[in-house]
């Protein structure tokens, strides 16, 4: 089993889209779930939480709940402390990284975590973990 670090793109997508549109999503979800062994960080649930709302106008209630009974059961939430932090800071500078993704990165880097699910473009100029994302199966 793999240890994969999910994004908040997926998450958001799954707590956002509609029925019709979600099933893709759905299906990449349960695969990775019965798969590998997922983890993410705070500042993922932070972004599912705040993107859904301002994007989406989907209430804060439904987002936490959609964490509680989807995302938690399933994930291990990783800490995020001053050594990630440190680490954060030198992915910054090298690979031009906003805070956020390079916390992620660091925190992945501190738990032996060598992919990451996400869309996000940015990753794709890093060289220590390896990015997938659904079209990609």
């Amino acid at each position: 089993m793999n240890r994969i670090f999910i994004d908040a793109p997926l998450l958001v997508y799954l707590n956002t889209l509609t029925d019709s549109d979600r099933i893709a999503y759905e299906e990449y979800y349960l695969g990775l779930v019965s798969e590998n062994v997922l983890y993410t960080d705070v500042l993922v649930l932070d972004e599912l939480i705040h993107v859904s709302y301002r994007k989406y106008r989907v209430p804060y209630e439904l987002s936490i709940e959609f964490i509680e009974s989807i995302v938690l059961p399933f994930t291990n939430i990783l800490s995020i402390g001053l050594k990630e932090y440190e680490l954060a800071s030198k992915y910054i500078i090298k690979y031009n990284l906003k805070p956020s993704d390079a916390i992620h990165l660091a925190a992945m880097k501190s738990n032996g975590i060598g992919i990451i699910v996400t869309e996000d473009k940015d990753y794709d100029r890093v060289d220590v973990v390896r990015k997938t994302w659904l079209k990609q199966t």
